[in-house]
């Protein structure tokens, strides 16, 4: 169906093309791991990976922590025991002891605090541990002054249990090179390989997509197939396609529908469009189909005639349409066909079907009269004589229906008599000359009757009854319009003195040419034999000849199949 096209959008890429511009993660996994340990590496020798570093520096303050807990416990053991110990003497050396035992407790022992913070022979490269009070001040530190003095990296403060004490692990130093390093090294791998599961996913998934494009791209060669087929199939049957949407009233159709309906092949235009095609006494008909389709949902068609154009002959097309129910309303689809050279065939063959009826009761009239009025002659004579005026009809009937009842050929009509088989043998062919003429279909017969009963008189009574006689045949066109025919016999020995026979052939003679056909006859028997002049009125020829009569057309078999 034609519609108004629809643009797609300016520089709109396909699905392929889409998919080609598509940026893969598995691509920036892959870059990722790449530029990870440029960006790492230099990082990884200053700064330690957060989780190894915090996770040392944590176990390095509970471990301080514990051993100065341990420490602090057993200097508070000392002092206990010297307090015991000096609570026996005499005042004044007592409050002495007490005075020292204060102060040791007071002022615990740097060096000793120190050693419990660095531990026995551990190693501590770029790490402090310092013990702290509640107030931030520091009663021990682990390392020496150079390293104190460098700036904090990382610090976990840890508390001693017991004691209101805190340890504060330092990482005043970058670790060492190798433990940066190894952390980036896992983090590539980490990243290369889901990089490499990303990239069997997409693959995966580029393989379905290919599957689905190319299943789309069968689909969509199948459906162009099929389009391309019902083109061929309605332009081969010669039948346009036309839609009409009820609720929105309407109606599309093809270039060949348009051509059809005298419409331009492209547009939208209302079932109302359609109605002023067609002849007001059809709109009935269209309505009561559609209706019909609507209420039954089945095909329906209807024969449809078109508004004439100026100067233009009446045309007739038929319309085929099935109603379906959507959401939006009731469709109808359809085809459209030309059919004025179908109904124009119908009406000829009505015509020609009444036409033969005619004929039909005319010959069994003639036969009826030929019946009853032969019983006159002799008896002996009467079967073959029958019979052969009979065949003279059936022969006239056979070339009327070779040229569908539209007349017969006069030179054909001639041939036809004189290609039957008779008891002595074929009779001789006559000369015959004049222009291609064709008898109307109501003279055909009457004038079969007519040649034959002049060629039977001449195999009996005439030039061809004797041996070396010659007949010929010669018509031309009237100036007023009708035909005339010479009917000339020759015969080599003059016929006896006397008049001419007169018996029921002349009757059929007379009576066919002069009442039947309204025209005029005349005979002459002269020396050399019988002349007979007959015209026909304008009525009894018509115009133009169907078809050339020619030598071989007249001596087709299928003329003498019926003699």
């Amino acid at each position: 169906m034609h519609r108004l096209p629809v643009m797609a959008a300016p520089g709109a890429p396909s699905r392929a093309v889409l998919r080609r511009l598509q940026v893969r993660a598995s691509v920036l996994l892959s870059l990722a791991a790449l530029l990870l340990p440029l960006c790492l590496i230099p990082l990884g020798r200053l700064v330690p990976t957060l989780w190894t570093e915090a996770g040392q520096l944590s176990h390095h303050a509970s471990a301080a922590a514990g051993r100065v807990a341990v420490a602090l416990a057993r200097q508070a053991e000392a002092l206990r025991r010297i307090e015991d110990a000096l609570a026996g003497l005499p005042e004044e050396p007592g409050e002495s002891a007490r005075r020292i035992s204060r102060l040791l407790r007071a002022e615990p022992d740097p060096a000793v605090l120190a050693a419990a913070l660095r531990g026995p022979g551990q190693q501590l490269d770029g790490i402090r541990l310092d013990l702290l009070t509640r107030d931030g001040e520091v009663l021990a530190r682990s390392a020496e002054p150079a390293v104190t003095e460098q700036d904090p990296v990382l610090t976990v403060r840890q508390p001693v249990e017991g004691w209101p004490l805190l340890v504060l692990a330092t990482r005043t130093a970058a670790p060492p090179a190798s433990t940066g390093l190894l952390a980036v090294g896992a983090a590539v791998l980490a990243m290369l390989l889901l990089a490499l599961l990303a990239w069997r996913r997409e693959q995966r998934g580029l393989a379905a997509a290919a599957a689905e494009e190319r299943r789309e791209a069968l689909r969509n060669a199948s459906l162009a197939e099929s389009a391309a087929r019902l083109r061929l199939a309605l332009g081969a049957a010669e039948l346009g396609c036309w839609s009409w949407d009820e609720a929105a009233d309407d109606v599309s159709w093809d270039a060949r529908a348009a051509a059809i309906l005298g419409w331009h092949p492209f547009g939208q235009v209302p079932i109302a469009a359609l109605r002023d095609r067609l002849e007001p006494g059809d709109h009935a008909i269209l309505d009561a189909a559609l209706a019909s389709a609507r209420r039954n949902g089945e095909p329906t068609q209807c024969a449809l005639r078109l508004r004439p154009s100026a100067g233009g002959a009446p045309r007739w097309i038929e319309l085929r349409a099935q109603a379906w129910r959507g959401p939006r309303g009731t469709l109808f689809h359809g085809v459209i066909g030309d059919i004025t050279a179908r109904r124009g065939a119908e009406e000829q063959q009505q015509r020609l079907l009444r036409e033969v009826d005619h004929r039909a009761k005319n010959t069994l009239a003639v036969v009826q009269a030929l019946l009853r009025l032969t019983r006159a002659e002799d008896p002996a004579d009467f079967l073959p004589r029958v019979e052969a005026r009979i065949a003279a009809l059936a022969r006239a009937h056979t070339l009327l229906a070779q040229s569908r009842w539209q007349g017969a050929a006069l030179h054909r009509l001639v041939a036809a008599e004189f290609q039957r088989r008779r008891p002595g043998g074929e009779a001789p062919m006559p000369v015959l000359a004049g222009p291609p003429v064709l008898l109307s279909s109501v003279a055909a017969q009457p004038m079969a009757m007519v040649l034959h009963e002049l060629a039977s008189n001449a195999l009996q009574f005439g030039a061809l009854a004797q041996p070396g006689g010659t007949l010929s045949l010669t018509w031309q066109p009237l100036p007023e319009g009708g035909l005339e025919l010479i009917w000339q016999e020759r015969r080599p020995v003059p016929p006896p003195a006397g008049t001419a026979p007169v018996g029921f052939g002349t009757r059929i003679l007379e009576a066919t040419v002069r009442d039947q056909l309204g025209g005029r006859i005349s005979r002459e028997w002269r020396a050399e034999g019988l002349r007979c002049i007959i015209r026909l009125p304008a009525g009894c020829v018509v115009a133009a000849p169907a078809e050339p009569v020619t030598e071989r057309a007249a001596a087709e078999p299928s003329v003498s199949a019926a003699c």
